[in-house]
């Protein structure tokens, strides 16, 4: 029987072809505030149009570089508590899948 995160992990893995919001149990809510800022976004580009280009460019890259990296190693504390090598595999697996799957990797 599959356990809880094998669950969430494949749906997040089917469910992104899909369209599907990802989700997730714990994690720090980083799914969450993934949707949360998404609609905010759009909103903020409803209202403000074309000046929010010129807002969100002030941003340096290096600064988002580093807020993405906060973030990174906030979920790979997750597998400190990875007991087998089976789900270390998993966890690899998910993480190889994920960035050839997307542009993250380039």
């Amino acid at each position: 029987m599959f356990q809880q995160r094998s669950v969430f992990g494949i749906m997040n893995l089917i469910g992104c072809w899909f369209g599907a919001m990802p989700f997730c149990h714990g994690v720090g809510g980083l799914a969450g505030q993934y949707k949360f800022l998404g609609v905010a976004k759009l909103v903020l580009g409803l209202v403000l149009g074309s000046s929010l280009v010129k807002i969100l460019d002030q941003f340096s890259v290096g600064v988002l570089g580093v807020l993405l990296l906060f973030d990174g190693i906030k979920l790979a504390m997750c597998s400190r508590d990875m007991n087998s090598k089976e789900e270390s595999v998993v966890m690899l697996i998910c993480t190889v899948v994920s960035l050839v799957g997307s542009s993250a990797a380039i």
